[in-house]
Parts: C-alpha cells; structure tokens; sequence
C-alpha cells in the first residue's frame, strides 16, 4: 500500500489591490486618449479565464476615438522630442517609480485576465521595468542626443507580442526615450486592463497627456504609423537537447516553460537526438505530471488556464487527430475554467500538419535528429523563430550551434528567453529620411525576376559566411577601383567597410551567466533606391544602401531607376570584380509600385526597403506582413543625405542586421 500523502491545499490568492483599482473605475473601462479614460456604452464583458466570472467592462476604441488619439499624439510629440534628453530621462525615471509603486496591482490584473501564473507575471514585469530604467539611463547619458537624427514621429510598437508586460515595456520604453509618441492596441492575450493600468502610471508620473494612449480593439487601424525598419519573429520556441546534455536539467526547464512561454511564441518544438529521445520524453512525462494547475494568483501556480475554451477544443481535437503519440500526464485539473493538461507528442515528422500550422499552447511537438547539423537545418526550416533554448554540456558544441541557429534570443542549459529591449537607435531616423506615406491607390503586384533572387539566394550565406574582416577587405577594394570616378560613393563603400571591420559584439556578465548580443544578416533585402538615383548622385544614394547591406553579410535585389541601371551595373561590376560573389547582388527593373507588391509577396525574400515611396499603395504593409517580412518605407531625402558626411549609414546598418541575443549558464 503506498504510504499516506496529504494533497496540497491551495495557496493565498490575493486580488485585492487589483479588485481595487477595477472598482475605482465602478469596472467600466476604455481607451486612454490624452490622459484619460473613455467608457462608452458598447461595452463587452472581461472575463477571468480560470474562473469565467465577469472582472470588468471595456469598450473597445471607436473611430472617433482613433483620431483623437492620433491628434494628441501628433500635438504631444513635438514638445516631447524638444525636451533635453536628460529632462525625458527624468520623466521616464517618474515613470518606472510610479510602476513599481502599482506592482501588485499590476501583476493581479495580468493573472486574472491572461491567466498566467503570477510568478511569471511578477519576472515579466520586473524585465519590463529594468528596461524602462535602462532607457531613462541611456538619456541621462546622452544617448539620444544624435546630431543629424530625428525621432519617427508618432509610432504604433507593433502588436504585443503574448502576454509579455516585460516585453511590451522593452519596446514602448526605447521608443518614448528616442523622442516618439505611442500609441498602442492590445490584443485579447496582452492584458487590456493592465496596459491602461500602465498608462493611467504615465499619466500620474506627469508624462504629457497624449504622449502614451492605449486603443484596445485597434490593432487592425495602425499599421500606417511609423515603425521601425525590423521583422517580427514569430514561430514557436525551439528547444535542443544534444546526448551529452544533462537530461534531468533539460527536462525540468523545457517542461517549467509550458506555462510561461517566452513572449512572441507560438507552441513549443523540442528537438532531440535520436540516441537519448525515450529518456528525455520519459523524463519529461514525469516533470509534466507533477505540474501544479490551478489559480494563476496561487504562487505555486506552474500552469494557469489557456485563454479561452474555443483554444483548448482546438487542441483537445488536434490531439485526437495527430498521428504522432500523444502523451498526456493528467495532474489534478481544476473544477472549472479554461484548463487544460499538457501533452507532449511524439514521432512527428517536419511535414505533418502540427509542425506547419503549430499549436499554441501547453503542447510540445517533438522532432528526433541523429546529428547537429540535422539538427540546425530542422530548427531553421521555418521563419526565425523568437526563442530557443540548447542543452549540451559540451562548450564547443553547444556554442557553435548556438551561433548558427536563426533564434532571437538563445539560451545555453537555461531558460531566460525574454528577448532584449530594443535599442534605442531604431526609434529614430536620419533628418533627411522622412517617414514615408504611401498612396491610396490599388495597385496590381508584379512577376519578380526568380533567376535573380534565386542567384543571390544561392550566393548569399557563403558571403555571409566570411569574416567581418574579409566582407570589409573586399568593400574597401571596390571603393579604390571607384575613388577616381566616383569619390562620394566610394567614401561611402569605406565607411561601410570601416563600420563592419571595426564591429564587436556586446558582451556582459551576471552570476551564473554571461550575455552576448551580437548581429546576423537578414538574408536578402529587396531595395527600391530613391528618385535621386534619376538625377545627379545615383551611385552614391546607391553604395550608401548596399555599402552597409553588403558589410552586413545580406544580398540584394536592387531597383535603381531606368535612367540609373548603367551606374548599378558599372557599381555591381566593380564590387564583383573586388572578391564580392557573382550574383549577390542583381538588378530588377519594372514599374515600382507594381514590383514593390511583386517583391512584398515573396516569401523568399527577407526585406523590402523602399526609398522615396510616395507612389506605392497604402496596403504594402500589410502584404509585407503576411510573409514576415521587414518594411521600410521612406522619404527619399535631399542629396546631401546621400552625398554629405555620416548620412544614414548608422541607421542601414542598424537594419541590415538581425539581432541575437546568447545567454550562457555556468555553475556547479
């Protein structure tokens, strides 16, 4: 007979300071516009997933509501950019104060409404409010006071990425520092409730009314702001486990992470080698039973509820309809609400319909490999994903595929996957780049040359390949055979192979880890150059693009303009001729709108930067974003940006690049 065991009583689950602040408002809530709240009659019910009970009522913004936002956005903005840095940094200071006074509130209103176990929201919070501290840091330094650069203007930060406050904070902050007002748009999973929380703080730490609003029910109807030239990844969060890793440890991480998924994933894929697969799924099934599913508020919480019913049937029935094995530990569930136990499933093969449409949630689809090199080329099949953790207790393995796996952050034998906070380089542009506006227009997308895009595709990741050093010896090269016909662009072509020569990676130490930030290419990047390369200086608008996209490592499909083609040929011919790679970098030609909406379609293709865009139609951010691709649009410029001194290179190379963040464990 097994011996007696006493089944675990639940935890204190306090709400009290969070039940406050709704009754504050008598529970009715809307979009915060210019410092204040506007609850209007439509109202819908929030309700807690764990219990189904009613916390409050919100209306969603109306479109009144967005061009409020939008003027006092527009009206705060300037005077928010005229300030000192050192004066915003003072503010932002305020800020993070006043947060940190409404923590409890703050992290009860993300639990109740999202679900997520309070734990998690107190870390996400406490990332969030390091980045807001660092941004403020950055202006008392004098970060953001950049000759020759200008704040984007009024900026949407993008949707949440899943309910991250940390996240959220980590680009909203970045943003505000650079001088930007912001608007932003929660979605159902962010955490409405808490975000107003977070702006009726700025109010009271005396941010200016209409610097920060927050449009819930908007996401849709901002996608015409600003934005930063860098692609969202999405995807699910990866995870390795090599033979020689300490399987107990992996385990017990990887199955702690089902009930706080780093921020912007969708589901979990686990990647294991062939030879030690039984032992870590058996492992893991033991770590999945003895997760504790309850009350998000109960601080033993692992796993909280899932964010709505119409979820868990979904996955109820992908699990019944998978060919792979499912195995479900079935801890004690609670009596009600959206809960469900996590499942792993095994013997998937990369095809089957869970690994392409993925399942969001506390499932774990596992893929076995028999070496690393299999291993990478699993984990970069889909788009980037935003998250990995690795598992070897071998350095130089772990490391060497660490660096080649296409993730946003990757972790070594851990799982602190919270990406970095934004730089806040990003939220700011050069003078003469304005932000650009296109055109409402239709406009019929245009056949892109394959053979072109396939040649530079084919060339671009053995280019990528070779040092920093080599890519800048070969730049340098090109520039002495243009010195003499064409000195502007060939000062740009060495400033870009200075920049990369000269490049390090960030390096930084806690107890038990080491962060490393570092910078990988985005692959091939489709430029549309400006109007200008049509009159007096069109190779050096041109090598002031490709120098930096080049040095970073990326190929090019570049549209120089009918009248300019010659010059494009002449520049891609003496790059070639320097040691850069036949067909790296090809030349398209055709109306540009039409081939704008052509290259945007692409998946293949990694970005599209689009120079002088007054002509192209209204909907190409969204057709960029339906194949994850990175957009930029912009306002050509005079030619003293692309001919006079410094210019845009820091912000092309800035955006050339991928962002990595490594971190690495160690301790016995």
């Amino acid at each position: 007979m097994a011996p007696n065991a006493l089944d675990r009583g639940p935890g204190r689950a306090p709400d009290a300071e969070a039940r406050a602040w709704i009754g504050q408002h008598d529970g009715a809530f809307g979009p915060w516009i210019a410092g204040s709240l506007r609850a209007g009659p439509d109202a819908t019910a929030i309700c807690s997933p764990a219990s189904g009970s009613e916390l409050a009522r919100l209306t969603d913004a109306s479109p009144a509501d967005l061009a409020d936002a939008r003027t006092a956005a527009a009206t705060a903005q300037p005077l928010w950019a005229a300030l000192p840095g050192v004066e915003r940094g003072r503010k932002l200071y305020d800020w993070a104060a006043e947060i940190a006074a409404r923590e409890t509130c703050l992290t009860q209103l993300l639990a109740l409404e999202t679900g997520r176990p309070v734990r998690a929201c107190r870390r996400g919070l406490s990332a969030g409010l390091d980045a807001l501290r660092q941004a403020a840091g950055s202006l008392l330094a004098g970060a953001a006071d950049r000759p020759g650069h200008a704040p984007l203007g009024v900026v949407a930060p993008g949707p949440s990425f899943g309910p991250s406050f940390g996240l959220s904070l980590g680009r909203i902050a970045p943003a505000l520092a650079a001088g930007n007002a912001v608007i932003l748009a929660p979605g159902p999973a962010d955490g409405k409730l808490a975000m107003l929380c977070l702006a009726e703080a700025a109010g009271t730490a005396g941010l200016p009314p209409g610097l920060l609003a927050v449009l819930p029910g908007a996401a849709g109807k901002l996608s015409d702001l600003a934005q930063p030239p860098v692609a969202t990844l999405r995807g699910p969060c990866l995870h390795l486990v090599l033979e020689d890793a300490d399987l107990d440890a992996a385990a017990d991480g990887i199955a702690g992470m089902l009930g706080d998924p780093p921020p912007g994933t969708a589901g979990h894929w686990l990647l294991v080698q062939e030879s030690v697969a039984e032992r870590v799924h058996a492992r893991l099934a033991g770590r999945m039973a003895r997760l504790i599913l309850g009350d998000p508020l109960d601080p033993a919480t692992d796993l909280g509820p899932l964010p709505g019913t119409a979820l868990r049937d979904r996955l109820t029935a992908a699990l019944a309809e998978t060919r792979g094995v499912t195995i479900q530990p079935l801890p004690r569930l609670p009596d009600r609400g959206a809960f469900m136990a996590p499942a792993l499933i095994t013997g998937l093969a990369p095809a089957m319909p869970e690994m392409e449409t993925g399942l969001p949630g506390p499932v774990l689809l596992s893929l076995t490999f028999r070496t690393p090199a299999e291993a990478i080329r699993l984990a970069n099949a889909p788009p980037p994903a935003p998250a990995a953790s690795l598992w070897s207790e071998t350095l130089s393995a772990a490391l060497d595929l660490a660096t080649t796996l296409e993730a946003g952050t990757v972790c070594v034998n851990g799982t602190d996957l919270d990406p970095a906070p934004d730089p806040l380089e990003l939220w700011q542009r050069p003078a003469g780049l304005a932000t650009a506006r296109a055109v409402a227009r239709p406009v019929a997308a245009a056949a892109v040359p394959s053979a072109a895009l396939t040649t530079a595709r084919r060339a671009q990741p053995g280019w990528a390949g070779r040092s920093t050093t080599e890519r800048a010896a070969i730049l340098n090269r090109a520039a002495t055979r243009l010195a003499e016909s064409a000195e502007a662009a060939a000062a740009r072509l060495a400033s870009a192979a200075g920049a990369a020569a000269t490049a390090s990676a960030a390096w930084t130490e806690t107890p038990g880890r080491a962060t490393l930030t570092r910078h990988r290419p985005l692959g091939v990047i489709g430029v549309l150059c400006p109007e200008i390369c049509r009159q007096a200086a069109p190779v050096p608008a041109m090598t002031s693009i490709l120098g930096p996209v080049l040095a970073a490592g990326n190929g090019a499909l570049l549209h120089p303009g009918n009248a300019a083609e010659a010059e494009a040929e002449a520049l891609i011919a003496a790059l070639e001729a320097a040691g850069m790679p036949k067909g790296l970098v090809g030349i398209i030609s055709g109306p540009r709108a039409a081939l704008a909406c052509g290259l945007a379609a692409r998946v293949d293709l990694d970005a599209l930067w689009c120079f002088g865009a007054g002509d192209l139609p209204e909907d190409l951010p969204a057709r960029a974003a339906a194949t994850g691709k990175a957009l930029w649009l912009s306002e050509g410029g005079t030619s003293e940006t692309w001919t006079g001194p410094g210019g845009a290179s820091d912000l092309f190379r800035v955006a050339a690049g991928r962002r990595q963040t490594l971190r690495l464990s160690w301790g016995a």
